[in-house]
């Protein structure tokens, strides 16, 4: 293997890739796998739960490959390395068996490797997967950030750590909750699949690829098999492994009716529950709506109290008072794309329904009410 690569193309995939190195004891599970193709250098990383690859391609600027060859290297010391060089162009080449030399400038070492033809591999050998979708990656992104930040990060229910994938014709439904919390999401699939497929994702795994994903005109592609979910776009590939059993129900926790709806300014709401929350015990905020004004209260004996008020748009129905966890709810609100979001109360406990004010967007976010005296 003989390549030359730009610094800024190498650690876009070393920081790419390495978000998925295991914190294991086999060695080789710690490092980074590369390729060298004719169509360019592959990175790839992985542990149990998820593998990332990622793909720099031939283009005589970013990388030239002179010499093909494959080894896996370090991750913690190529990444430090490679991070503290000055110089833009970068030479790896492997010239003794399981030995990279990586020239740049005036630096030369040399990295004590591992055999490649031992690291996992993306190709397990299926015919074809059970389902594959396409679709727009800014889209994507933002919805898996919406539902990644809900599940569950206990392993005591291990289900709800995940988010339900669900496909039906032309309709892909996501959903997760931690047992407070439950978002929904509705998309549109334009290419509409006659299978239909049920999965349980990792929702941390999801969390990771939303920071890689970032091109707004891109189309990410998804494909389902029986015990994994791969997803590929503009050169990278991220495999991750499904959680099984069966997702819980919601159709029964959805309110069907409600005793009031409101709709206020998304980034007056925002603003107004980060302040109360500092302010709040246990992270416990009031919610108070009359007429045209929403208050939120919170306080902490021995420290203080705060009221903020924002105007409200528009209401429907009885005024109403509630509490609920402030932390929660921000972080709710705050990966909501819209300007104005809509409240719906349907009772003292009763889960409250928030929504993005925008009858485009097939949205729903639940959270449920603390009890307070």
């Amino acid at each position: 293997m003989l390549v030359e690569i730009t610094k800024d193309s190498l650690m876009n995939a070393i920081q790419c890739v390495i978000k998925a190195v295991a914190n294991s004891s086999i060695p080789i599970l710690q490092g980074i796998h590369i390729q060298a193709g004719a169509d360019g250098v592959t990175f790839r990383a992985s542990n149990t739960s998820m593998t990332i690859q990622y793909l720099v391609a031939q283009d005589g600027v970013s990388v030239t490959v002179n010499r093909t060859g494959a080894i896996v290297i370090p991750s913690r010391h190529f990444h430090d390395i490679i991070r503290k060089f000055d110089d833009d162009k970068i030479i790896l080449e492997i010239k003794d068996p399981l030995i990279l030399a990586i020239v740049s400038g005036h630096s030369r070492l040399r990295l004590c490797g591992m055999d490649p033809s031992e690291f996992p591999s993306m190709d397990h050998g299926e015919a074809f997967p059970l389902i594959k979708i396409r679709m727009n990656t800014s889209l994507f992104r933002s919805t898996i950030k919406q539902l990644a930040l809900v599940a569950s990060t206990s392993e005591t229910s291990p289900i709800l750590t995940g988010v339900s994938l669900e496909c039906r014709n032309d309709c892909l439904n996501l959903i997760a909750t931690d047992g407070v919390r439950l978002a929904y999401r509705a998309l549109h699939l334009e290419d509409a699949t006659k299978n239909s497929v049920n999965a349980i994702i990792p929702a941390k795994n999801l969390y990771e690829l939303s920071k890689m994903l970032n091109k707004a005109d891109e189309t990410t592609e998804i494909e389902v098999s029986n015990n994994r979910v791969k997803f590929m776009t503009n050169g990278l590939k991220v495999e991750s492994a499904l959680i099984e059993g069966t997702f819980p129900s919601i159709k029964n926790v959805i309110p069907q009716s409600y005793l009031s709806e409101i709709a206020v300014d998304k980034a007056f709401l925002l603003k107004a529950v980060e302040c109360a929350t500092v302010m709040a015990s246990a992270h416990v905020i009031r919610l108070v709506a009359n007429a045209d004004t929403l208050k939120l209260l919170s306080k902490t004996a021995d420290v203080g109290d705060i009221q903020n008020e924002i105007p409200i748009v528009e209401m429907c129905g009885e005024e109403f008072m509630i509490s609920l966890n402030g932390k929660f709810f921000f972080d709710i609100i705050r990966n909501m794309d819209s300007a104005s979001v809509r409240i719906r109360y349907a009772g003292k406990t009763s889960p409250v329904v928030v929504l993005p004010d925008d009858s485009l967007m097939s949205s729903l976010f639940l959270i449920t009410p603390v009890m307070t005296r």
